[in-house]
């Protein structure tokens, strides 16, 4: 019964990094290491980690946090901040994570950054030794850190990856951190931050930052964005729902650490509303107009005039994926390609138009050429492909003439004119596939059909 008493009481007094206060700052540095034995032992990217942690209701805790990556590529704003609810003992009651985006070779991948306050620090104690998942963790002593008392503690992974922390003793606060991990094809990095202050708030100066954490939120909540979005474009209703909250944001975080997040927000949204509105010019200036006359060059044979196509419904698909790296969401190829064998039984013409400027010089057009091919059969792809080195996608108005990006989707009825002019990346429903665009080939099929009538 003492024991049991004396283990009350000490977690009673670890589940309180508050102490008596209301709200307490936290603010990190950190880096990325390369460590690989043909490495210099650069560091590729330096960081900024900066929270917020709150009283909620009971005994738990909210953490909000912001991220400020320098190098090695960087979220989106919807993705740099965030907020995290604990429960008594620290540990996490909703999915959102503290992220990085780092980009390796070519490949922008999403790196977790442990949380600042330790989920395990109810078993903390002299030669403790435990196990989650494939972890197994252990106390291997203690030591002062910028004069925290802190436990020293190890964990290793069953594929040998090591981690190190430094946890004060009496509240679970993470110091330190230094863990290994892998990226690409096994290449070794070091992750690792250290505490640059912590300071307690008064209740004035919290309130204060509270506003603009609540309207990010909310904005966040209803931006919709899926679990680790890398496409930094918003769409536009994610763009409404900006504009109405951005001056109010901005204000709301003068003078605090989220000052810089909302100016961005603010650029970001002027940027993507220009872009918005210049692909609005875009599609206006084909739709209902008879196409451009073209050809298309396949991965082998001779060009197909436009001419050949004529009376038939065409969808083109102007993309500029990679077969190395493959980066999300290339799945969008599939999609077509489902929809493709029920296109065909109506008669439609598809075809995926790579675009890559490497086709347009005899040094790098046969590793364009094979990277095409491989990424064709990577995706078991079964509509034909066509190649263009940015000729024939210019003259369907290039999108990233106006700051957009493929890919690029057109569907020629069979009258000759521009029916459907879509770009960027379909919403998708799994269970739908490529919707918009079956409705616009449907409807274009049934123009067609109708035509043969009159």
């Amino acid at each position: 019964m003492t024991a049991l008493l004396s283990n009350l009481v000490v977690l009673s007094v670890l589940a309180s990094p508050l102490a008596d206060s209301n709200a307490v700052e936290l603010r990190y540095r950190g880096a990325l290491i390369e460590t690989g034995r043909e490495s210099n032992g650069d560091t590729v990217k330096r960081f900024n980690l900066y929270c917020l942690v709150s009283k909620a209701e009971g005994d738990g805790q909210r953490l909000a946090f912001l991220v400020d990556e320098n190098g090695g590529g960087s979220w989106a704003w919807p993705e740099q901040y965030g907020q995290i609810d604990l429960d008594a003992a620290l540990r996490p009651t909703n999915p959102a994570q503290i992220r990085l985006l780092y980009t390796h070779e070519g490949e922008p991948t999403s790196i977790r950054v442990r949380r600042p306050l330790f989920e395990h620090h109810d078993k903390l104690a002299e030669n403790a030794n435990w196990t989650v998942g494939n972890s197994k963790y252990s106390v291997v002593g203690s030591a002062k850190v910028q004069d925290w008392d802190c436990w020293r503690v190890e964990a290793v992974t069953n594929f040998g990856l090591r981690e190190e922390l430094a946890v004060e003793k009496q509240t679970g606060l993470i110091v330190s951190a230094r863990r290994d991990l892998t990226r690409g094809k096994g290449v070794p990095f070091s992750l690792s931050f250290e505490l640059q202050s912590h300071k307690p708030l008064e209740k004035a100066d919290h309130d204060k930052l509270q506003k603009p954490i609540s309207t990010l939120a909310k904005l966040q909540a209803d931006l919709k964005r899926p679990e680790n979005e890398m496409n930094a474009e918003l769409t536009s209703d994610q763009l409404k729902v900006t504009e109405l909250i951005a001056e109010q944001l901005q204000q709301e975080a003068e003078d605090t650490p989220y000052a810089r997040l909302a100016a961005s927000i603010r650029r970001d949204l002027k940027r993507q509303m220009r872009r918005y509105d210049e692909v609005e010019k875009l599609s206006a200036n084909f739709v209902g107009k008879a196409a451009p006359k073209f050809s298309l060059q396949p991965l082998r044979g001779e060009a197909i005039d436009a001419a050949a196509m004529k009376g038939n419904v065409v969808v083109l698909h102007f993309w500029d994926y990679k077969y190395d790296p493959l980066v999300e969401p290339y799945g969008q190829a599939p999609y077509l390609d489902y929809s493709f064998t029920r296109y065909k039984k109506l008669g439609v013409q598809v075809y995926g138009v790579a675009v890559n400027s490497l086709f347009s010089d005899a040094n790098t057009r046969g590793a364009a050429l094979q990277s095409t091919r491989k990424f064709k059969s990577f995706m078991n792809l079964s509509y034909p492909l066509a190649i263009d080195a940015g000729e024939l996608v210019a003259k369907f108005g290039d999108p990233r003439r106006v700051g957009a990006k493929l890919p690029l989707w057109v569907v020629i009825g069979a009258d000759g004119k521009v029916a459907h002019y879509s770009i960027g990346f379909y919403d998708i429903n799994p269970d739908e596939g490529l919707r918009p665009l079956d409705k616009a080939v449907g409807k274009a099929v049934r123009a067609k059909r109708e035509a043969k009538k009159d």
